[in-house]
């Protein structure tokens, strides 16, 4: 089976592929590393909207998860986008817009059996799902439809939740919406930010083989809490979140 995995290069990004990699019937044929921090813009003014979002703790979370340059000392070492394409001799394409004809173009090429989007903190367009309709599947890490949103487990943890969930779910316009097709559940030693998400990631390649190689060990559990969307956190949500002993 022949995955294009679409994401943000991150140390989650690398603990997906790892645990991808942990079966041999699973081929990377292609990356896509989005580059954007903010919509469609790396450059000073996206930075500047990060931090005006979500304060500078929280910038500085995602810049020690996504930059090696700003990585802190108990976050390991991962591999960048073209050193895992150079070991897994396929191609990489960096880009600003994964929903960009020339981002599809690419995916196309690579000729995927499935795309995959991994920490990938960009919305796909609708010009995406008519080119790979059928074909686009998330990770998410978060119990569906209950915490929707870019970072689930920075809203579960301020919740208090202790059990957190990792998800595979069908990928359609309409945001982590999708039918779930596997998930699995983790009860990390340390619940961190960090080291919840991290351990989550490593979960990836065992829901897509519960899936897509027919393991059939991970099915979603009924849960009847009200689904909800919960955005980006502020520079207030980090504040609070940090005031009740949590940490990033």
């Amino acid at each position: 089976m022949q995955i294009c995995l679409v994401s943000n290069a991150s140390v989650y990004t690398d603990a997906a592929l790892h645990s991808l990699l942990a079966y041999p019937e699973i081929k990377i044929c292609g990356l896509v590393k989005c580059t954007a921090v903010s919509g469609k813009r790396n450059d000073w003014r996206a930075y500047k909207d990060l931090m005006l979002r979500s304060g500078p703790l929280y910038a500085g979370y995602l810049g020690a998860v996504t930059k090696p340059a700003y990585r802190m000392p108990h976050v390991p070492k991962w591999k960048s986008m073209r050193t895992w394409a150079h070991s897994l001799q396929c191609p990489v394409l960096p880009t600003n817009d994964a929903s960009a004809p020339q981002t599809l173009d690419f995916i196309e090429r690579c000729k995927p059996d499935l795309i995959l989007t991994v920490h990938l903190g960009q919305i796909l367009n609708a010009t995406f799902y008519e080119r790979f309709s059928g074909k686009t599947y998330n990770i998410h890490p978060g119990k569906l439809p209950i915490y929707k949103g870019p970072d689930p487990v920075f809203h579960a943890i301020l919740e208090n939740e202790q059990a957190f969930t990792l998800s595979l779910h069908e990928s359609i316009q309409k945001i982590d919406a999708g039918k779930v097709l596997a998930e699995t559940t983790v009860v990390p030693e340390k619940r961190t930010l960090f080291r919840t998400n991290l351990d989550l990631f490593r979960k990836t390649g065992k829901l897509v083989a519960s899936h897509f190689l027919g393991k059939n060990d991970c099915p979603p559990a009924p849960d009847d809490r009200a689904p909800r969307y919960r955005s980006w956190p502020t520079n207030g949500d980090v504040l609070r979140f940090l005031a009740r002993g949590n940490r990033l």
